[in-house]
């Protein structure tokens, strides 16, 4: 449809799940997709995908708590093609399941630097550039963790729920810029980060039974990253020119119900 064409859209965590699927909606849009991907092999393989649909992709390989090769990387980005009009902060990392009382100080402050610090610092490094330009989209992933627990992954519902608040509050920062900035929360994902311990949690039997037999997510499956990419497409698109400061839900409808 050309919803992007032309647009430098950066996606962090490109390589599988959610980041691999943005990036190659995105691409099928007409944008230069920027893949920031700490797994060389993996970016490639999105690049050659993005190739063989003739597509447009570059990548680089780095971890995103590495500020220095973060900020090399945008810098290569704006000298390569001039502009960066989107920003997908969505790479993100599980943490050990445990509650306070059982887990480390160690894990979460990796599972912060990753999910939240990372977040304000990719926004920090692109944030000058569209403000130059006086446009430009920045949208984070987000959890229906940020605002319900399991119970096990404090650190994870923190950094989550960090994000919620920081949308809020870079969409009033950045509004005189236009540049729009949002959040989206999936729900249950079938991606590799729902496998915790070897297990697919979206496999297990109670899992099974609870959400999707007797419908505690009303439509009766989990979600595949293809439910949310669409999603994130079109708050990177025209189509979203007057909403910014704003959480989208895609849960299937979990949090609907009971």
């Amino acid at each position: 449809m050309g919803l992007l064409d032309g647009r430098v859209c950066i996606v962090t965590g490109a390589g599988q799940g959610l980041g691999r699927s943005v990036s190659l909606e995105m691409a099928v849009e007409g944008a230069i997709t920027v893949l920031i991907e700490r797994n060389a092999e993996a970016a490639q393989r999105v690049c050659d995908e993005i190739g063989a649909a003739d597509g447009r992709a570059v990548r680089y390989s780095l971890d995103v708590t590495d500020y220095d090769a973060y900020a090399e990387a945008v810098a290569g980005v704006v000298q390569e093609f001039g502009r960066i009009d989107v920003l997908v902060n969505n790479a993100a990392i599980n943490p050990k399941p445990a509650t306070i009382l059982t887990d480390t100080l160690e894990d979460w402050r990796r599972t912060i630097a990753v999910n939240l610090e990372a977040v304000y610092m990719g926004s920090k490094l692109v944030a000058p550039h569209m403000a130059k330009q006086n446009s430009g989209r920045i949208i984070h992933i987000a959890s229906i963790q940020g605002f319900a627990s399991s119970g096990d992954v404090g650190s994870y519902n923190a950094a989550k729920g960090g994000i919620l608040a920081y949308t809020k509050s870079m969409a009033v920062e950045l509004g005189r810029y236009n540049i729009l900035v949002n959040s989206v929360a999936p729900g249950f994902m079938v991606t590799p980060m729902s496998v915790i311990n070897g297990v697919d949690e979206t496999t297990t039997p109670d899992f099974v039974d609870w959400y999707i037999t007797r419908r505690k997510i009303p439509l009766g499956r989990s979600g595949l990253p293809e439910d949310v990419s669409g999603t994130v497409v079109f708050l990177a698109s025209d189509y979203c020119r007057y909403m910014t400061g704003q959480l989208l839900v895609v849960d299937g409808g979990l949090m609907s119900t009971f």
